[in-house]
């Protein structure tokens, strides 16, 4: 059994941080809550921490914010900020958080929402998998002789963004004069022309403010993810003190974080920086894996990582879940009508299908995953840090991306429909590679816990 990823909330205040550990329990982290003094005790204890919650609400912080702050910095400065990541929820919106802003991985101000807060703990451990994914994928890559890439660190400040707004435009005035020294801002007031635009040119980030509620504009959201190159972009709701207290529809439809209106300028910034420097980090995470990979370790047909690579990857993976308890799943995915294509378009037809499904699959998997294409039309994604739950809707998202895409063949008229087969399997005591692959080609999706 795999243990969850550790989450400590740093300040004391019993009326918020019971929901607040409640909700993160739920969904699968291990939470423990301290003052400030026992707190500094737990960062340097043998089970250190996955995620820091620096509790703005607790009564210790609002007597004195700058030993929070200063807790922050030290953090950032030391050797555990490698692995470990700062979040500081419930700030109150007079306390100034310009300077405290560079050391801490991600801000929420305002009051505290739990699950919002469990939705953001989620996105920073993801970037804290991909950092031990990167790693591990450059030592399987130097053992078949090559050279690991330069290492990267996360941006400071978004510099040269491009952020378009849509809806209310009476709201534009106020996020350009927010934002206008660090992006150019593009309006659009329709779903349709946002659409338009995001099909002409790349965008950091994509704020919906509206006069009312922002749910008309949700389709909007889901049709972008639909999309494989946008299936990452950034996408901020400025919403009501209502709509955020059901936030999770807004997430379900694929809104990456939500932002309580009015806000101040400061608010709106330190907001759209944070999600955008995550987003250009996750991005020059996948470029260096795809510099990390070789033709020698490719498979020649999709570009994917070849089966070889995926088996003595996975044997590393293997070995890191039984050293340090953390799950991960392996999916697999069969191009189901592979036999009808091959009938229809011949056998290189066939062919050409299965490399687009491996370029979009490419495309929409998330920065830490590993796709490899075991055999056939067979792809494998290897998920790390991941229990079954969370890799079934990552997997029906990728599969729905798929289905809703028309796919062509040089010289065949009609457009071509795929059809994903998705059976998966979460790691398991005494695994090895091979017994992995083999019982995750044989449970369903349906039937995964």
């Amino acid at each position: 059994m795999q243990g969850p990823a550790r989450v400590l909330i740093v300040g004391d205040d019993t009326g918020t941080d019971m929901k607040l550990e409640e909700t993160l329990a739920k969904a699968g982290f291990e939470c423990a809550i301290s003052g400030i003094a026992r707190g500094v005790a737990e960062l340097c204890g043998t089970r250190q921490p996955d995620i820091v919650v620096l509790n703005m609400q607790s009564p210790d912080a609002r007597k004195d914010p700058d030993t929070y702050f200063a807790l922050a910095k030290t953090l950032k400065a030391s050797a555990l900020s490698n692995r470990m990541r700062t979040i500081l929820v419930g700030a109150s919106r007079d306390v100034d958080l310009k300077g405290a802003a560079e050391d801490i991985d991600d801000i929420l101000i305002g009051d505290l929402n739990a699950e919002q807060i469990c939705h953001r703990v989620r996105s920073l451990i993801r970037l804290n998998t991909m950092h031990e994914e990167l790693v591990r994928r450059l030592n399987t890559s130097a053992k078949y002789g090559f050279d690991a890439p330069a290492p990267i660190t996360p941006p400071d400040m978004m510099e040269n963004a491009t952020v378009m707004v849509l809806g209310d435009p009476a709201q534009f005035a106020m996020i350009e004069n927010a934002l206008s020294k660090h992006a150019t801002l593009v309006g659009a007031l329709s779903d349709a022309t946002a659409l338009d635009y995001l099909a002409r040119r790349n965008f950091d980030a994509v704020i919906i403010s509206t006069a009312d509620t922002v749910e008309p504009h949700l389709s909007f959201v889901r049709d972008v993810r639909q999309q494989s190159r946008l299936f990452n972009l950034p996408i901020l709701a400025m919403v009501s003190p209502a709509e955020l207290a059901n936030c999770g529809t807004l997430y379900e439809a694929g809104v990456t974080d939500a932002l309580v209106k009015p806000c101040s300028d400061e608010e709106l910034r330190i907001r759209v920086n944070l999600l955008v420097r995550e987003s250009r980090f996750r991005d020059s995470l996948k470029k260096i894996y795809k510099e990390a990979k070789h033709l020698a370790t490719s498979d020649a047909l999709t570009g994917l990582y070849s089966r070889g690579f995926l088996l003595e990857h996975l044997s590393t993976m293997v070995s890191d879940a039984k050293r340090t308890s953390q799950s991960f799943t392996l999916a697999t995915l069969s191009i189901a009508n592979i036999a009808e294509i091959n009938a229809e378009l011949g056998y290189a037809g066939g062919d050409r299908i299965i490399r687009q499904v491996g370029e979009v699959v490419s495309l929409l998997i998330r920065g830490e995953d590993l796709a490899a294409r075991y055999s056939g039309s067979k792809i494998v994604v290897a998920l790390p840090d991941t229990p079954v739950k969370g890799a079934k809707t990552a997997i029906q998202r990728i599969t729905g991306v798929v289905a809703h895409t028309e796919f062509a063949v040089e010289g065949h008229h009609a457009p071509v429909s795929v059809r994903l087969e998705t059976r998966l399997t979460g790691f398991q005591d005494g695994d090895t590679a091979d017994s992995l692959v083999g019982r995750s080609q044989n449970v369903d999706l349906k039937a995964a816990a």
